[in-house]
């Protein structure tokens, strides 16, 4: 008896433990910022971006043709938004991009929230008004937001994900999840109203995002216009592909 109330004992301990890590742990597990080092670009032109409240958003811009249509991209949680802009962007020469760093990330001030991302992601989105929008993996929710409260041509969405309750709840299905989750980003629920045509690119087996949640986000898409799969690479490699300018360009194209 005395061994089963010591077992029983253990377990509580190690479940609350659990709760705990999970409760105190998630802003850096979804704002892993620490990897959005500076970045001095050599093609890429470093703006700024004043939200409404006054903070100073880091941001670039990479102009490949004065009359090619502008394409507003968000990066991943673990990314400076600079380097695709610098390191991608410049070779799909068909297209101009505009970024910016979440608050709290490189060069930008504030701290990251998910009210805050949304929020001025709308504003950056109103004042430059681009005819497509990409968000890649953390930004796909971010992305597929603003293409369900604005009208644009086209929506590319790499790498993305349901909710993050969800990914969470396949990845720690015994914790009580949907309590502990302070930022959802239910990316299902704002694809839903998404008018736009939608592109979409994922890894084969992806290493992140749980396949039981990528179909979930597949099937509610409305507007499914094309979706390649690549393999060779993990999740946060994908930009290490070969031939990977060439492949989002046919997104951006199609």
């Amino acid at each position: 008896m005395k061994t089963f109330v010591f077992i029983l004992l253990v377990g509580i301990v190690i479940y609350f433990g659990a709760v705990i890590y999970l409760y105190v742990t998630q802003e850096s597990k979804i704002f892993n910022r620490k990897w959005a080092k500076e970045y001095v670009p050599k093609v890429a032109k470093k703006i700024s971006f004043k939200t409404s409240d006054g903070i100073i958003l880091e941001g670039a811009v990479t102009k490949n043709n004065e009359n090619s249509p502008l394409v507003l991209y968000f990066s991943g949680n673990a990314n400076n938004v600079i380097e695709f802009l610098d390191n991608i962007a410049p070779k799909i020469r068909g297209f101009n991009f505009i970024g910016f760093n979440y608050p709290g990330y490189a060069g930008s001030e504030g701290k990251p929230c998910e009210k805050c991302i949304l929020k001025y992601s709308l504003e950056i989105f109103d004042k430059y008004k681009p005819d497509i929008i990409i968000g890649r993996s953390l930004g796909s929710a971010v992305a597929a937001y603003v293409a369900s409260k604005r009208g644009i041509k086209k929506l590319v969405l790499i790498t993305p994900f349901d909710s993050i309750v969800n990914v969470a709840k396949s990845k720690y299905p015994f914790l009580p999840v949907d309590k502990l989750v302070k930022y959802k980003f239910t990316e299902i629920e704002w694809i839903k109203k998404v008018k736009a045509p939608v592109n979409v690119l994922l890894v084969e087996n992806d290493d992140i995002i749980p396949q039981r949640n990528i179909d979930n986000l597949l099937k509610n898409i409305p507007n499914l216009n094309k979706k390649i799969i690549i393999n060779g690479v993990k999740h946060g490699y994908i930009y290490e592909y070969k031939n990977i300018e060439k492949v989002i360009e046919d997104l951006l194209l199609q």
